[in-house]
């Protein structure tokens, strides 16, 4: 098993739950779709999105898919952005329980994170 198993099964958090986190937490709602496409017109004028005062959305579009999360919990690497999703949506279950939030660090321990291909 890896720490990630183990910090669920001691906090009672179910592996479902925390993919229908993800997923409420990483869909884009409206204020989020309207700034994508005001950082799209701004690539397209060339300009700065500093100079246009812009930033970045909070969600990142797709919440965490259960084939992740299950190789995570078995102990494997998995992307740094899988890692990302997995560990806001264990906090976000955390702050629901009265707890407090964890660092990635304590749900993943000293598994590496897995690196795309090299271009």
């Amino acid at each position: 098993m890896s720490n990630l198993s183990d910090f669920l099964e001691e906090n009672g958090i179910d592996p479902s739950a925390v993919v229908a986190r993800s997923k409420a937490m990483e869909s884009r709602d409206a204020g989020a779709r309207a700034l994508g496409v005001q950082r799209e017109a701004a690539r397209r004028a060339k300009k700065s999105y500093d100079e246009l005062s812009l930033g970045k959305p909070e969600s990142l579009g797709r919440g965490v898919s259960l084939r992740t999360l299950n190789e995570a919990l078995a102990g494997h690497k998995i992307p740094r952005i899988g890692r990302r999703k997995i560990t806001r949506a264990v906090n976000a279950l955390l702050v629901a329980k009265s707890k407090d939030e964890v660092d990635f660090r304590v749900l993943f321990g000293d598994v590496g994170s897995r690196k795309g291909k090299s271009k």
